[in-house]
Parts: C-alpha cells; sequence; structure tokens
C-alpha cells in the first residue's frame, strides 16, 4: 500500500516488445502479447474520468488544483482528488495532470494513484476501460492489465486468488 501506481492506456504501450518482457519479469497480471493492438485506446479525458469514479461507486472526498510549468513552458493542472469508497475508512489520493485550457473532453496527460491501494485503482479502471479501451496499472514491483470490458470482481478475484 505505500507504492505509488501509474495508469496508463495501452495505446502508450502496445506493440513494445521491450515493455512486455519488462511486465512479464514483474508480478504481472493478463499481460498481453505484444501483438494484441487496440486501435482506439487513449487516455481518458477528465469528463470520463468524473465519470468513471462516479459509476466505479468511488466517492470525491475533495479536489485541489495545481500550476506547474513544464520544461517546454507549457502549464500543466495537477488535479488531486481524495477519494474513498465503501470499503476504505480513509481517503487515498488520485493526481491526474493535464494541460491548462484544455478541454475536460481532451485526454489527460497522466493519472497517477499516490499511495493508493491497488483494489481502488482496478475499480476505477475497470470503469475506464469501458470509454478509452484497456489499461495498465504499474507500480515498480506489479503490472496489471485490465482489458477493456473486464469486470472489477472477477478482476480483483483473480488477483486476489493469485496471492494467496
Amino acid at each position: 500500500m505505500g507504492t505509488s501506481n501509474s495508469l496508463f492506456s495501452i495505446s502508450q504501450v502496445q506493440g513494445d516488445s521491450e515493455f512486455i518482457s519488462y511486465a512479464n519479469q514483474l508480478d504481472s497480471y493478463n499481460i498481453p502479447s505484444k501483438e494484441y493492438i487496440e486501435l482506439e485506446a487513449r487516455m481518458p479525458s477528465l469528463n470520463e474520468l468524473y465519470k468513471g469514479i462516479n459509476e466505479s461507486g468511488i466517492q470525491i472526498i475533495n479536489e485541489r488544483k495545481d500550476l506547474e510549468v513544464d520544461e517546454n513552458s507549457r502549464k500543466i493542472i495537477i488535479h488531486i482528488f481524495e477519494i474513498s469508497d465503501s470499503e476504505i475508512d480513509h481517503t487515498e489520493d488520485l493526481t491526474v495532470r493535464y494541460f491548462k485550457n484544455q478541454s475536460a473532453n481532451d485526454s489527460v496527460i497522466s493519472m497517477i494513484g499516490i499511495k493508493t491501494h491497488f483494489r481502488i485503482l482496478v475499480r476505477l479502471a475497470t470503469e475506464l476501460t469501458k470509454f478509452c479501451g484497456s489499461i495498465y496499472i504499474h507500480n515498480p514491483y506489479e503490472i496489471l492489465f485490465i482489458q477493456k470490458g473486464q469486470k472489477y470482481e472477477q478482476v480483483w478475484n483473480d488477483i486476489k486468488g493469485k496471492s494467496s
């Protein structure tokens, strides 16, 4: 539970044999072959993220936004969500980055669960796949591949079964 997890679209690594090889060296779940391609896959938009949070049963407890300027002088919004669900009695963090002044229908740059439990990220990712295709959840020790259309209960039960 103390590790940060990145959530990213398969579109960022599909067809990358080095990434697939790396993923298979870690404790991984459901890693596809390098031949598996989703042409329409992408990062979710901010609107899709809100919809995914809502439809997954995750509650937004608080939100905060900060501004940073990247190395190319582009203004980036750092949007931090304090989230929770019915299975935990404390909040978790979800940090999303996107360009300032971009439409809420444009894809976000990144999503990171900072010290956020895999379970809540799996819950969110299974909802997001409905809008934007398959998603990876990655930390230095594990990689989960949440394929488009998978259900939370199935994925979480598979992961729990693997660790017992």
